[in-house]
């Protein structure tokens, strides 16, 4: 995707989003209007970068609808970035656990944040669902904008990646959520793998070795 596209997307989501956060907190019969309008412009210029003029005043005004249902009332209809929470375990062997995902691509166990939940909950959570290893996270290893490394804002999440204690549990691969897991050494990892996973991975090898490494964030 060229970066202009990307560029483009991301306009058409702070629009998006700042129309229907306005739309949330009950506004008077003109700004509703106003925020209305902004939504129906977001959507024109979704349709227009899908590229396919036959389908472009269809498809805004669909998405103009589906944005318009999707608004909260209040503070839960104030939109934000979603966060994702995931977790880095290593074996005696000193051995890092990846999952397969649907895709085919290989990662660290990771999930969606849950109500109800912490952050650190969540991270033990989607390990022993993932791969039915139980673990107790220890320290936060990074905080990551991955709009920042995909250049993809849809979704546009946070991700919150922990460094964890393996406690014990049998490898159980999810059936559904994956295509398989396992403990890989650092000079066999599987493929493929994305660049910025590897670099995470460098990080949490750092931490496991017991080298000194603040928090890593994104600027």
């Amino acid at each position: 995707m060229p970066d202009i596209t990307q560029q483009l997307y991301l306009w058409i989501q702070q629009i998006q989003a700042s129309a229907q956060t306005g739309l949330a907190f009950n506004p008077n019969a003109y700004d509703r209007e106003r925020y209305e309008e902004f939504l129906k412009l977001a959507a024109r210029m979704a349709a227009t970068v899908n590229g396919n003029a036959t389908l472009d005043a269809q498809l805004a005004d669909a998405l103009a609808q589906k944005w318009r249902a999707e608004v909260g009332e209040g503070i839960p209809g104030y939109v934000t970035p979603k966060v994702g929470v995931g977790a880095v375990v290593f074996n005696e062997r000193d051995q890092v656990l990846l999952i397969k995902r649907v895709e085919g691509m290989w990662a660290m166990p990771t999930g969606w944040a849950e109500v109800g939940l912490s952050p650190a909950e969540v991270a033990a959570k989607e390990v022993r669902e993932e791969t039915g290893m139980l673990v107790t996270p220890l320290r936060v290893i990074g905080i990551y904008d991955v709009a920042k490394v995909r250049g993809d804002f849809n979704p546009h999440f946070y991700s919150i990646l922990f460094y964890c204690r393996l406690d014990g549990g049998e490898l159980r691969p999810h059936p559904v959520e994956t295509q398989g897991a396992g403990f890989f050494s650092r000079d066999q990892l599987p493929a493929p793998m994305s660049p910025h996973i590897l670099a995470r991975l460098e990080l949490a090898w750092k931490i496991h070795r017991g080298e000194a490494s603040p928090v890593w964030f994104d600027q």
